[in-house]
Parts: C-alpha cells; sequence; structure tokens
C-alpha cells in the first residue's frame, strides 16, 4: 500500500508538472491490488503538485469515503464506475488540461498526426451527455459505457478521462492525450491537417513506441524530471 500511495503521489505531480493542474480541480485513483474495493485517491481541496502520501484518501466502489481526513471529490464516480466495469483498470485520472478541452470543442476526431497521436489510433470516445460534474453513479456509468474498451475519452467542453492498468499507464496515457490535441490544434490553426499516419501504420507505432514499458520508462524520466526542477528551485531560492 505504501508502494501504491507514494505512486500516486508521483503520477499527480506528473500531471501538474504538464501543466495539467488546474488550481485545486483534477483527480487520480488507484485501485488497491490486494484489495480490489478499496481505492485511493487525490482528495479535493489541494493542488495536485501539492499531494503528499498523508493527504490520501480512500474510497470504495460505492464512492463512500473509508479513510483518510480530507474531503472526498464530487466526481469520484468516474473513478468507481469505470473500475467497477473494466476489472482490468487499476488506475484513472481525470484532469481538465487546456489543449484537451479546447481540441473537444471542435467537434473533430482525433488524427495521429504525430506518434503520441497513434496510442488512440483505435478511436477517442467523446462523453457529450454534459459538461458538468459527473457527480453521480448514473452519470459515471455513463462514462465508463462511453469509455468502453478504450483507454481515453475526452469529456467535451470539460477536460479527460483515461484509464491504466497501472497509475505509470493511466498518467502517461493523459499526458500523450494532451500532446496529441496540441499538435492537431496546431496543425488546425495552420489550415487543417493534409496528411497523418496511415491507420495500419499507426497500431504498429503505438506498439513499437508506447508499449507498457516504455510507458514506465517515460514516467520514470518524468518523476526525475519534476524532481530535478523542484531541487534546482530550491537551492535557488536560498541563494
Amino acid at each position: 500500500m505504501d508502494r501504491l500511495a507514494e505512486k500516486l503521489v508521483q503520477g499527480c505531480k506528473v500531471l501538474a508538472d504538464d501543466g495539467q493542474g488546474d488550481l485545486i480541480w483534477g483527480h487520480v485513483a488507484a485501485r488497491s491490488p490486494s484489495r480490489p474495493g478499496c481505492i485511493l485517491m487525490k482528495p479535493a481541496g489541494i493542488g495536485l503538485e501539492e499531494m503528499e502520501c498523508d493527504d490520501i484518501i480512500t474510497v470504495d466502489l460505492a464512492g463512500e469515503r473509508t479513510g483518510g481526513n480530507r474531503p472526498r471529490h464530487l466526481e469520484v464516480f468516474i473513478h468507481t464506475e469505470i473500475m467497477r466495469a473494466r476489472p482490468e483498470v487499476q488506475a484513472v485520472v481525470h484532469t481538465h488540461p487546456p489543449h484537451a478541452v479546447a481540441f473537444s470543442a471542435l467537434c473533430r476526431p482525433l488524427l495521429p498526426i504525430g506518434h503520441e497521436g497513434s496510442l488512440y489510433c483505435d478511436g477517442l470516445p467523446v462523453f457529450d451527455h454534459t459538461s458538468d460534474l459527473i457527480v453521480s453513479p448514473d452519470l459515471g456509468q455513463a462514462v465508463a459505457t462511453c469509455l468502453d474498451g478504450h483507454n481515453a475519452l475526452l469529456l467535451r467542453n470539460h477536460g479527460i478521462v483515461t484509464a491504466g492498468r497501472s497509475i505509470e499507464e493511466a498518467v502517461m496515457t493523459a499526458v500523450l492525450l494532451e500532446k496529441a490535441c496540441k499538435m492537431q490544434l496546431l496543425v488546425e490553426h495552420a489550415g487543417g491537417a493534409r496528411a497523418s499516419t496511415d491507420p495500419d501504420e499507426a497500431k504498429i507505432k503505438r506498439e513499437r513506441i508506447y508499449g507498457q514499458e516504455s510507458l514506465q520508462l517515460a514516467f520514470d524520466y518524468c518523476v526525475r524530471r519534476y524532481n530535478a526542477r523542484h531541487t534546482n528551485g530550491a537551492h535557488h531560492g536560498q541563494n
């Protein structure tokens, strides 16, 4: 449990370092491998970059807080209902990255323009039932149904949801989705894509570039980068 808590904290800080922090909003949750009905989660009221192990709360699959002192996010049902529907999912991310939110308003399919777009070559579902918060089990179930077997979706005019077999996979899927949306926005601003990767080749690229081991290594790099930046910042502040 301690190792999972440490990974959860690292995942929150990686997302913040990627620009996916939205003041105190956005959250990450991970299922305990030894207790599938126990979910560790970032609490409400603090930023992603502020997360520490002592801040973590636990919730059950009904969304009820079972441990920790901080308040629970209203959108806990994004996490619980996806995990209920998909036993293989061990971690879920929900953030509001600016390029992904902007891209969702275009109502266009995400193309594999750069390498990162190939990670979503099986399709990127869009949840457009509401742009409001996902504050009930029914809405959580609707998000889970929309996600289906995919690794990510857009919440129209709201944010993103990613799911993974590990915290590392869910977090890096979110990081790469924001990058893919930014890439396409750049192309749209220049007049629209005239070329993108062939769908069959995109699947090959996805397996070659973004396998589970590669995503783990990329996550480890992002943790090192975050630590280096903040260590350097601390040293500079002492001068």
